[in-house]
């Protein structure tokens, strides 16, 4: 993981252009190269502005860009939870690749950042999503109605969380 260039633009261009990977991240699919680098751009000022961060996510062997994970946000003053979200490529899919990300998000929220909770939202069709958390350790909090808004349409969300002593317990 790491955080995203310019010369990822091509890369994010051809993952975000996906109908079937944008779908549930409430966007419409990228047209043009200017919409790649405005999205880099985006994702890089949310390092700067301290309200969430997103890396890209890369191959070992080439630094090829496939995805981009992140916390969309954290909350240390009621509680020390933090919300993770991820995309990958279509057809980086069902390879390994996420199952490894999340597992490094999660340590780095617990261990860098001092989370005491980790969750996640996902649509509630969003089969494979909700079988790599719960294959992480992640539990079904239930379902938030209405909780999200894609195209002018509200849609339920069910919530995942994971918190550090479950996730000790499995390391």
């Amino acid at each position: 993981m790491r955080k995203m260039t310019v010369e990822d633009a091509a890369a994010v261009l051809s993952i975000y252009s996906d109908p079937l990977v944008v779908k549930d991240m409430g966007e419409e699919p990228l047209k043009t190269i200017d919409e790649a680098e405005e999205m880099i751009t985006f994702m890089n000022d949310l390092f700067d502005e301290n309200a969430a961060f997103r890396w890209g996510i890369v191959r070992r062997e080439d630094d090829t860009h496939i995805g981009s994970c992140g916390y969309n946000g954290w909350e240390t003053v009621r509680g020390s939870r933090g919300e993770i979200a991820y995309d990958l490529g279509r057809k980086y899919w069902r390879q390994g690749y996420m199952s490894e990300t999340l597992e490094k998000m999660i340590e780095f929220g617990f261990c860098t950042m001092e989370l005491y909770r980790v969750e996640a939202f996902t649509n509630v069709k969003a089969l494979p999503s909700m079988n790599l958390l719960e294959k992480a350790g992640f539990a079904q909090d239930g379902i938030l109605r209405g909780y999200a808004s894609f195209h002018g349409q509200f849609y339920d969300q069910q919530v995942y969380s994971l918190l550090k002593p479950d996730w000790e317990k499995r390391k």
